[in-house]
């Protein structure tokens, strides 16, 4: 039995998040690019990409997943037969080549197979040659990139990374929502872990509150785990994991997290200490704090990512001790795992674009003394005609003494 002809045998119930009118605007916008750059066909392996276009949303988003998209008629799917379904149900292409999962291993020449049946040899073609942003997963491979030069020599393939990621910079009414959808849970997850810290407690207990608290608030998959550092391990920020820390007197706690509604994220930093806090660590809540308020008065469209940054600084002149990582905001909106990042766009030094509304900004302030202490506190925002907006609710930023 063919899965991928016995799912389409009857119509299907599709689950898109949006209504068609949301990605015909958006593949219109991506085709405009497409044409101005030259492009007859740009080939999507970014998952974020794919499921901006298309509506497509999976389990295993490092998984191989190529989208085709040409500058007219419909688009294409080539994926494992497994990751079918997940186009089938959740996005609108139809037209899917598939191959077994266990064939995994030479995608490049059944990819290079299909593009020239279908004539796209000799013709311009745009390809995500890097990672969206740091931690990103979804280029497209060198080794797959090579195959496809000896199995198209009339093609030219060209980088066009940035292509999708430039269209989905600017969110609609739609997105927006979604986001404040998400911010809603978060918040829900922060409280909830915050309530749970206690003396005697593990990092692990206090974020299984945040999980189940977003989960069953109704947060789908998320794109990064819960972060929860304690103790000693918050000198060691930011991206170390929660490991059965137990909880103890004076220990301060950095939360970061975010639910995910409709693939849409709102990421937010809170932090807690257990009984009274040291001078050490109030000075940095006090401080991060401060530039966080900051941020939120002087972002506004017109002014650059390095304007923005240069005035956020003052806020951290107080804890010249202390480390910050120099990013004071950084592009979100639609994110798979293993990030919630979007990129291309930073508040930060030397960053001369232009903010413009419907820009989406996490703003994450944690600071830490390295081996020391550290904490964090952040807020998801949009950018207005006017200034931005919180679409994470939460108006506390204090820090949550326990």
């Amino acid at each position: 039995m063919k899965l991928v002809e016995e799912l389409t045998r009857e119509p299907i119930e599709s689950e898109l998040p949006f209504p068609m009118a949301e990605y015909e605007r958006r593949l219109a916008r991506v085709r405009e690019l497409m044409a101005a750059r030259g492009l007859d066909l740009l080939l999507l392996s970014h998952t974020p990409s794919l499921g901006y276009l298309t509506g497509y949303d999976t389990t295993m988003p490092p998984g191989y997943t190529t989208g085709i998209v040409p500058l007219e008629g419909d688009l294409s799917l080539h994926c494992s037969e497994l990751e079918a379904p997940c186009m089938l149900l959740n996005g609108h292409v139809r037209d899917i080549v598939v191959f077994y999962w266990y064939e995994g291993g030479d995608t490049a020449t059944q990819l290079g197979g299909l593009l020239r049946s279908r004539g796209y040899d000799g013709k311009r073609i745009g390809l995500e040659m890097g990672n969206a942003e740091t931690f990103a997963s979804g280029a497209f491979d060198t080794r797959s990139y090579l195959r496809l030069r000896e199995l198209l020599p009339l093609a030219t393939l060209v980088d066009a990374t940035d292509v999708v990621l430039e269209v989905r910079m600017v969110k609609s009414a739609a997105e927006i929502a979604c986001m404040r959808e998400a911010g809603k849970m978060t918040a829900l997850g922060l409280q909830a872990a915050i309530d749970t810290v206690a003396e005697g407690r593990t990092d692990n207990e206090v974020i299984a509150a945040a999980y189940h608290a977003m989960i069953s608030a109704g947060s789908e998959l998320m794109s990064i785990d819960p972060m929860i550092m304690a103790g000693y391990r918050t000198g060691w920020m930011p991206h170390i994991a929660y490991k059965r820390y137990a909880l103890r007197r004076g220990d301060p706690i950095y939360l970061e997290l975010t639910a995910t509604y409709n693939r849409y994220n709102a990421p937010s930093m809170r932090s807690a200490v257990v009984g009274p806090p040291s001078d050490g660590i109030r000075r940095l809540a006090d401080a991060s704090i401060a530039t966080l308020e900051i941020l939120l008065r002087e972002i506004r469209p017109g002014r650059t990512g390095h304007e923005v940054a240069r005035e956020a600084k003052k806020g951290l002149a107080t804890v010249p001790e202390a480390y910050f990582h120099g990013g004071f905001g950084y592009s979100i909106g639609m994110g798979f795992q293993p990030t919630w990042t979007e990129a291309p766009m930073y508040i930060a030094d030397g960053v001369e674009r232009e903010l413009a509304p419907g820009m989406t900004f996490h703003l994450p302030i944690c600071t830490w003394v390295p081996r020391a202490y550290g904490i964090g506190f952040s807020e998801s925002v949009v950018v207005t005609e006017t200034g931005c907006e919180q679409l994470t609710p939460v108006r506390d930023r204090s820090l949550a003494v326990r």
